[in-house]
């Protein structure tokens, strides 16, 4: 299954949710979003077939679609400032944006969790992850990002990873003048796929964002690996 299948499946499971959701809601734009994206998910499913090099155009559109969708939907709930973290499931992760930090027991779509609106987005392990070979786990994240976002969608120049106190720090640099429209919104393109790719690496129960900073030309996402969602 080639990156450009695995976006559209994705495209296609989000604008389901988003569907369903508007429906729910009563909220027509968000349906009619929803069966936009689907179209979208459904050509790129079938522009994976097609044997070339998958483009970073693909990326682009498909952070575009998504980016659009998830801010709506974030607006709708009152998550303006959510806390977000990635959960891992097999192989699925979900990206869960939430007013508490991490709740475990989500399913994906519109929910609710101790009382609090959270949103859960399922997403593919991407088939880039390096298995542990005696190297530190920052070394293997370092080595899984690096090979997913600049030699497969080529997004960016160079990928650092350093681990400081329990926390991983991520130093994206030389980002791709395409990408750089996304760094404003909620949650870049960049910074969901650190946390997809970091569900797969890191040992742990969820994966916690706990910094985010955008410069001119580099992204660093501070990141903790935790045993539980209670965890401050």
């Amino acid at each position: 299954m080639n990156r450009l299948l695995v976006l559209g499946v994705n495209v296609l499971v989000v604008s389901a949710l988003l569907v369903v959701y508007g429906f729910l809601v009563g909220e027509s734009g968000l349906v009619g979003v929803g069966f936009s994206a689907s179209i979208l998910g459904g050509v790129l499913a079938v522009y994976s077939t097609i044997p070339q090099d998958p483009s970073v155009v693909a990326l682009v559109n498909y952070s575009s679609l998504l980016l659009n969708a998830v801010t709506s939907v974030l607006e709708d709930l009152g998550l303006l400032d959510p806390q977000v973290c990635a959960i891992r499931r097999g192989d699925v992760t979900l990206l869960v944006y939430s007013e508490t930090p991490c709740p475990l027991e989500v399913d994906p779509g519109v929910g609710f969790s101790g009382g609090s609106p959270y949103l859960a987005i399922p997403t593919s392990t991407p088939s880039t992850l390096y298995e542990a070979t005696g190297e530190s786990t920052s070394t293997l994240l370092e080595r899984s990002l690096t090979a997913l976002l600049v030699d497969e969608f080529s997004v960016c120049k160079g990928v650092r990873v350093e681990e400081e106190a329990g926390q991983y720090v991520v130093y994206i640099t030389g980002l791709a003048d395409v990408s750089k429209q996304f760094l404003e919104r909620p949650l870049d393109p960049y910074t969901l796929l650190v946390l997809t790719v970091s569900s797969g690496v890191l040992a742990a129960t969820c994966v916690r964002l706990i910094e985010r900073r955008i410069s001119p030309d580099g992204v660093l996402v501070v990141l903790r690996a935790e045993k539980s969602g209670a965890e401050g």
